[in-house]
């Protein structure tokens, strides 16, 4: 028999495992402190505790390591998980990480993270969150740098914002979205009531978070769907419904299909809103066509469907026009309530004229670039 000061002193070599095979293990139950009283034999006590020594005696754990271990037991409160150490690693949890738990069972092999150790009592704490928080992290950072779009619950409304919530990997992150970020124009009181409780599509707009949260924007996601939008417009057919989201004297802007924004020139108006625009504000409902769609994704919007000059505006094409303004760069006239026209100082040098607003001039086009909605012009 191989005598207990042996066993100590024996270092971890192929001689050691040859001289523990010989032993029947299934009359040796793992030792520990709770069964160190079962009366034994002395030498097998010394060997089970050798060979817990040569899983300890080279390995420390410190706060904040990552090992792998086997789920020895799953209780209403904890988790603990075995990994081969003197100690298993006691995982508590709250309702949050409920989702991650409900998943595991008895047997499963699994990461955690050791976030405390107890000297007396001995017990090492661990997290199984943590380690899918920092997943997490690194997942985000490549959502940020690609540009992708996460789902999102409006959970609450603030004074700043939206606060959210985010559902990654059984993980529930906050977000926070500031109010002018969460539409492609502002919200109107009604348009922020109606995103409480509804889950929406956002970027990251940043990888710092504000107030605990992640920085989100719904914005930045919205205008990724213009392009795709502006293709499913029918110029001058479908009556259109958006909402008000400003109005001017020459005016007024509205918001549709979620994410597109149009102008309504006053000309362009039904006469009882014509005549008395300011009476028109935000957030109200109102019903227009598409008439046209420039450089830029500007939309050109009208309650009326009419003939204008710019329908049917020709190179060449002589008209009387009324100055409006004098630029640097030339003279800004009017064709008709709704189109513009520049003569560049390149066919002034030669007229004296001033060119004050108001001042009638006859002029001739001499090219229209229609992407632009521009015309430019001679004088006549």
């Amino acid at each position: 028999m191989v005598s207990a000061n042996e066993i100590l002193q024996e270092k971890v070599d192929n001689d050691f495992w040859e001289k523990l095979e010989r032993i029947d293990k299934r009359r040796i139950p793992k030792y520990n402190s709770k069964n160190s009283n079962l009366g034994l034999n002395e030498e097998y006590l010394l060997m089970l505790k050798a060979v817990e020594k040569t899983f300890t005696d080279n390995v420390e754990v410190k706060v904040g390591q990552i090992v792998n271990g086997t789920i020895a037991k799953i209780s209403e409160k904890e988790v603990v998980i075995d990994f081969n150490y003197k100690d298993h690693i006691f995982v508590e949890y709250n309702g949050g990480d409920f989702r991650i738990i409900e998943n595991l069972k008895q047997g499963d092999n699994i990461d955690v993270m050791i976030t405390d150790i107890n000297e007396s009592p001995y017990q090492i704490k661990g997290s199984i969150t943590e380690l899918i928080k920092i997943s997490i992290a690194s997942k985000l950072k490549d959502y940020y740098k690609e540009g992708v779009a996460l789902e999102a619950k409006v959970r609450e409304l603030i004074p700043a914002g939206f606060m959210l919530d985010i559902d990654i990997d059984l993980i529930t992150i906050t977000a926070f979205m500031p109010n002018i970020l969460a539409g492609v124009n502002r919200l109107t009181k009604q348009q922020a009531e109606e995103l409480r409780g509804e889950t929406i599509n956002v970027h990251l707009e940043s990888l710092q978070q504000d107030r605990g949260a992640y920085v989100v924007s719904r914005k930045k996601y919205l205008k990724t769907l213009i392009p795709q939008e502006i293709r499913k417009l029918d110029r001058n057919k479908t009556l259109y419904k958006g909402t008000v989201t400003g109005s001017k004297d020459f005016g007024i802007f509205v918001e549709f299909n979620n994410c597109l924004t149009g102008m309504i020139h006053k000309v362009n108006l039904l006469d009882d809103i014509k005549n008395n625009i300011s009476s028109v504000k935000p957030g109200e409902t109102i019903e227009f066509y598409v008439k046209d769609i420039i450089k830029g994704n500007k939309i050109i919007l009208s309650q009326v469907i009419t003939e204008s000059l710019w329908d049917k505006i020709k190179v060449g094409k002589i008209l009387k026009t009324k100055v409006i303004d004098r630029k640097p760069f030339g003279v800004l006239v009017e064709l008709d309530p709704e189109t513009t026209g520049l003569i560049q100082n390149v066919y002034l040098k030669n007229d004296e004229r001033t060119f004050k607003p108001g001042d009638e001039v006859k002029v001739k086009v001499i090219s229209v670039i229609r992407d632009d909605r521009k015309i430019y012009l001679d004088l006549a």
